[in-house]
């Protein structure tokens, strides 16, 4: 039959393993994951101090301190470990442990000349039983040694090393998770601002592209950043994500994009256009749709160009579509293309006037027009402030 002393042993080791996996369980960083397992280890008498180790591959082999807990953490803090059987420093538990990666044991501090280069700091911090147990990561060698120190000797038994050869391996795969998500997290981060700088350099270019086809129609300079602008604001009224909304502005930004295949005297004709001219002007949404098509955007902005003059009830260009065969972009675009259209000069004609445009996108709500659109768009220029801003000359 056991002895009480034995049993009080295993009740120790069996708590500190059951409170140290429950923190390994709740850990989110390996500092946690120490941290919570060292000090739920100590939490239980007569353990005094419990930290890990992990192996440095250099020249000395050292073994660095990344965690330790209890009365005597200092002395974990200041001693000098190797795990180099060459030195005395890499002949104690730890080192050796992490050597064979197997449990080493020193059952009295006192005794044991394994122990003698420690024994007369640890004195001063009642040390008398070590154990040192490997930790693994799904290698053979071990990576590194959780150590545990007790105030009385013989405190480890056979079925102690156990428990604490069990701890020791979940620490080791609890580390490994929580370096294969730091390194995915990494990655996912380099991801995140690759995409960034991308979608800068699509702004930019597109920008460029929309200044490239003002330069050839100096009469509507600045029509497609004021669409842009508009479009933007009203897809934020609608209750778009910003993320929507951003394709969405670079699709503004080059709506017009097939007239650069219409010839200049065209566009700035200052009479009204005959029905061959009319029908090259019809063209350019196809033409900035096969432009824009084969560019790998995340937004449908190829379809949006090609959808932004047709209308709901199918009287629009240059397909004839009809109510939900239009995207959501394209009816935005729809809107704010009219109202800053016709609110501003054109070769042919003076500006009709902001009012008259709304006039004008009321009348055709829910026929040509999508209605929860115009109606965003009419109370987003009720504001005197945004009213003032889509009137402003363009710089």
């Amino acid at each position: 039959m056991e002895s009480l002393n034995d049993l009080q042993k295993q009740n120790w080791a069996l708590l500190a393993h059951a409170t140290a996996s429950s923190a390994l369980v709740r850990s989110h960083n390996r500092d946690e994951l120490i941290e919570g397992v060292c000090s739920a280890i100590v939490n239980q008498p007569p353990y005094i101090l419990a930290w890990v180790g992990l192996a440095i591959h250099d020249d000395l082999k050292t073994v660095q301190v990344i965690g330790a807990h209890g009365v005597a953490a200092d002395y974990a803090r200041n001693i000098d470990v190797k795990w180099s059987p060459n030195t005395s420093a890499g002949r104690g538990p730890t080192g050796e442990c992490i050597q064979t990666s197997s449990p080493v044991l020193i059952s009295d501090s006192e005794n044991d000349p394994r122990f003698l280069p420690w024994r007369e700091n640890s004195k001063s911090y009642g040390i008398r039983s070590v154990i040192a147990v490997p930790i693994k990561d799904h290698e053979p060698q071990a990576i590194g040694a959780l150590t545990v120190y007790a105030n009385l000797p013989n405190a480890f038994g056979e079925i102690e090393v156990q428990l604490f050869k069990s701890l020791a391996q979940e620490i080791g795969f609890g580390l490994g998770a929580i370096e294969k998500q730091r390194v995915l997290d990494e990655e996912i981060m380099k991801r995140e601002r690759l995409n960034a700088q991308l979608v800068d350099s699509l702004n930019a270019t597109i920008e460029a592209m929309s200044k490239t086809m003002e330069w050839r129609d100096p009469y509507t300079a600045g029509h497609q950043k004021r669409v842009a602008v508009l479009s933007q604001a009203i897809a934020q009224k609608i209750g778009w994500s910003e993320e929507k909304i951003k394709g969405l502005y670079l699709a503004a930004l080059v709506h017009d994009m097939g007239k650069i295949a219409t010839p200049s005297e065209i566009l700035t004709k200052p009479s009204k256009l005959s029905d061959a001219e009319m029908a090259l002007i019809h063209e350019h949404p196809q033409t900035g749709y096969d432009i824009l098509k084969d560019i790998p955007f995340t937004w449908p902005i190829a379809q949006a160009v090609y959808q932004h003059h047709e209308r709901l009830d199918g009287s629009g260009y240059p397909n004839r579509l009809v109510g939900d065969a239009i995207i959501p972009e394209a009816r935005i675009l729809a809107v704010a293309d009219t109202i800053e259209a016709m609110s501003y000069h054109r070769p042919y004609r003076p500006a009709l006037g902001l009012e008259r445009a709304l006039e004008q996108i009321k009348a055709d709500a829910g026929i040509g027009l999508d209605s929860q659109v115009v109606n965003a768009a009419c109370t987003i220029l009720d504001d005197a402030t945004f009213r003032q801003l889509m009137m402003a000359d363009d710089e």
